[in-house]
């Protein structure tokens, strides 16, 4: 990857917020209620960033709730719909779904609306027509598609287009230096359609921190348990035995130039990724000191030769074991 001239936006992921009785197990909350999570948006929002990040899903719908009990000015919000129904994507519902996380969000209108994966019950011009009519009610700024492949999200903008509706202008795909999937089409399609990209999971699910050894028993209730509802989902993106090779091969790398494993992913996210100033990274914490370590982080400049081709390495390594940007379609 070239260097960025430049960079792209922070946006805050909320995945980790929850309401105080949210379960810990059924979701992936740690951080809980209002009062909590309130210092975690003012630390993002004094380090001048703007954007949040959630969905209907995320903690059954509790972090929704949550976001809406803080009533944040000066901060935009994108939220996502889960197509967990047939015809999720026609009008009628997700007209019901938006309007039930307007609600929720205390807002009668946000940022961004995502369809969070492709409806297949549902033909993409009846998906792109509904659209198009909640945008004209004034409910949304801008559309936004997450997990599409790169030939679902030509044809929709093709639909969109030919069809006068409005166009999606974001798109939410996973994306950090060892799962790369994005690069040879999805991203060049989304220049060309002048649509931009949010990286989700920078850090790899948390593997790109440093502190899992595939060896290592894992911690109940953390971030891999497969006892977990989501830690089960991330060990089936992210556990196996070549990713783990890959974060070493990282580890010895970051080591020899006196970086934190984490330091540099990040600063690889925001200068060598190839995204610009029109996309974005979306940043999670469960923990204040770590998100603000992480902010600060990204505000450090590009990283040296050595470590750059040690992040080309280990992706080259783990290419037989990453997922592809579509895991949910």
């Amino acid at each position: 990857m070239t260097l960025n001239t430049a960079t792209p936006r922070v946006i805050l992921g909320t995945m980790t917020f929850g309401l105080e009785g949210t379960d810990p197990n059924g979701t992936i909350a740690r951080v809980f209620g209002a009062e909590k999570v309130r210092p975690f948006t003012d630390s993002f929002f004094s380090h001048g960033h703007a954007e949040i990040d959630t969905a209907g899903s995320y903690c059954g719908g509790d972090t929704e709730k949550v976001l809406g009990q803080l009533k944040i000015d000066g901060l935009s919000v994108g939220t996502k719909v889960w197509p967990s129904t047939p015809n999720a994507h026609g009008y009628e519902n997700l007209s019901r779904t938006l309007h039930e996380s307007l609600a929720a969000l205390n807002t009668s209108k946000i940022d961004i609306f995502y369809l969070h994966a492709p409806d297949r019950t549902t033909p993409f011009e009846e998906t792109a027509k509904a659209m198009d009519k909640l945008y004209r009610e004034g409910h949304f700024e801008r559309f936004g598609l997450s997990n599409y492949a790169s030939w679902e999200v030509a044809l929709i903008y093709k639909i969109c287009e030919t069809n006068g509706y409005v166009l999606p202008t974001v798109y939410q795909g996973m994306y950090n230096p060892l799962a790369r999937s994005v690069v040879p089409e999805l991203l060049p399609c989304l220049k060309k359609l002048n649509i931009a990209f949010y990286a989700y999971n920078p850090i790899g699910g948390g593997l790109l921190t440093g502190k899992y050894k595939f060896e290592d028993q894992v911690i109940e209730g953390g971030r891999y348990d497969p006892k977990t509802a989501f830690g089960k989902y991330f060990r089936d993106r992210y556990w196996n035995k070549l990713n783990l090779e890959g974060v070493q091969l990282l580890e010895n790398a970051a080591k020899a130039n006196n970086l934190t494993l984490i330091e540099a992913t990040l600063r690889w996210m925001k200068h060598h990724s190839g995204l610009d100033a029109k996309d974005g990274i979306i940043i999670g914490a469960s923990s204040l000191v770590h998100l603000n370590a992480n902010l600060d982080d990204l505000e450090k400049g590009p990283l040296p030769q050595e470590m750059i081709e040690a992040f080309d390495q280990a992706c080259e390594h783990v290419v037989a074991a990453s997922r592809h940007y579509t895991r949910a379609a």
